[in-house]
């Protein structure tokens, strides 16, 4: 990765686009509240189907050896996959399309399953079980009770959030003493306010254009884990082995972004939150050859 590349192709995109589009018009206002994180995910939802997973997982592919495969999807689950034993109640917040919880209620078919969503799960006839989904915000967890849970996942969810030390003290209430959540989720690699101009802009371009609060570092990620009694287990960099996946989204969003006739046609008949989107995926390849976006694994224990 040379990280100058990144930097320069930032920003000559941006330059490009200034010239084309109406940037400003995605990064006005607040843009992950809860409804309008529930119609990002309702008009962007065939999207993900067509460009992410027709399986339903909604996550970016995780590549250890640098070749982007479909199997490279399950990744993230088996890696949450290795601490669930028989007999745990095992929770997700955010389970998307449901794909995660499925595969893994599959794979540990005498352990109990919940997931919650601020949108339903598809009804199907191939629901397992020992799966129970609510559709609710995730950041009140009153229905369970304290130390009920074993294992907690969350897939690149409490980015939209901004209040995450809500989440994480709910989170810390409801596991059980030594119960484990995993996250994988992305980062800065230093504080917001410290880029230059440009690159803040670019933070809040790929952070608007997913619904998401501004990301933050991971320092500062770490530091809410502490402040809400969760220790960390692990904190893996995996940007590197996301980039075959990120580069593969780069270059459909170009067909569209270096087109500029129909990118502007695009930007005035389509949804705000599906055009948005498309920026996302045009700038997220060079923010992680760049070094400005991480995209990281923890493991929190109790």
């Amino acid at each position: 990765m040379n990280p100058n590349y990144g930097l320069y192709q930032l920003r000559s995109k941006l330059d490009e686009m200034e010239q084309n589009l109406n940037l400003d018009k995605i990064l006005e206002g607040e843009k992950n509240s809860i409804s309008q994180i529930s119609s990002y995910f309702r008009i962007n939802n065939w999207a993900y189907r067509r460009f992410h997973s027709q399986d339903g997982f909604m996550h970016f592919r995780v590549s250890p050896n640098g070749c982007f495969t479909d199997e490279d999807v399950y990744y993230q689950p088996d890696c949450v996959s290795e601490f669930i034993k028989s007999g745990d109640f095992v929770l997700e917040l955010g389970f998307g399309q449901g794909a995660n919880l499925l595969y893994l209620a599959r794979c540990h078919p005498d352990a109990t399953f919940v997931g919650l969503d601020l949108l339903p799960l598809k009804k199907s006839k191939d629901i397992p079980p020992n799966v129970t989904t609510y559709q609710q915000d995730y950041s009140d967890l009153s229905q369970f009770k304290d130390k009920s849970v074993d294992v907690m996942f969350a897939f690149e969810t409490i980015v939209h959030n901004s209040d995450k030390e809500r989440i994480y003290r709910e989170v810390y209430r409801v596991l059980k003493p030594g119960g484990v959540m995993v996250v994988f989720d992305y980062a800065l690699n230093k504080r917001y306010e410290t880029y230059d101009v440009y690159l803040k802009k670019a933070i809040a371009l790929v952070s608007k254009g997913g619904a998401s609060a501004i990301i933050e570092s991971f320092e500062e990620l770490n530091a809410i884990y502490d402040r809400c009694g969760l220790k960390v287990e692990r904190c893996m960099d995996l940007t590197r082995y996301t980039l075959p996946d990120l580069k593969r989204l780069e270059r459909k969003a170009a067909k569209i972004m270096n087109r500029p006739m129909l990118s502007k046609l695009m930007f005035w008949l389509l949804p705000e939150q599906f055009v948005s989107n498309i920026v996302l995926g045009y700038l997220g390849y060079d923010g992680g050859v760049a070094g400005l976006g991480t995209y990281r694994e923890w493991v929190l224990r109790k």
